[in-house]
């Protein structure tokens, strides 16, 4: 059965990133290192895929350096989708400068 799992946290962008942009590019980093392939940076998302499963990360600002981040992820299976947004929640939040 196909499913879609988002999970959305508000953030500050820390003083150690210059920009969102930056932040963007490390995820796409962290992307490719999770195994994710055909990683896009764009400026609306950065996204790439693990086997069925489709991920992207997006940056929606609210002010100054504020934002929220929504982690969206669409696969065929319910359980397996779900691990990989954790998986990749878990990594972005364990990142030493946020």
């Amino acid at each position: 059965m196909a499913a879609l799992w988002i999970r959305t946290r508000q953030m500050e962008l820390s003083e150690a990133l210059a920009n969102i942009g930056e932040l963007k590019g490390v995820i796409a980093n962290l992307l490719k290192e999770r195994g994710l392939t055909d990683v896009v940076n764009t400026q609306g998302e950065v996204a790439g895929n693990k086997g069925d499963i489709r991920l992207s990360v997006l940056h929606l600002h609210i002010a100054n350096r504020s934002f929220y981040q929504q982690v969206i992820a669409a696969g065929n299976d319910s359980d397996i989708t779900l691990r990989v947004v954790e998986d990749i929640v878990a990594k972005i939040r364990g990142l030493h400068f946020l």
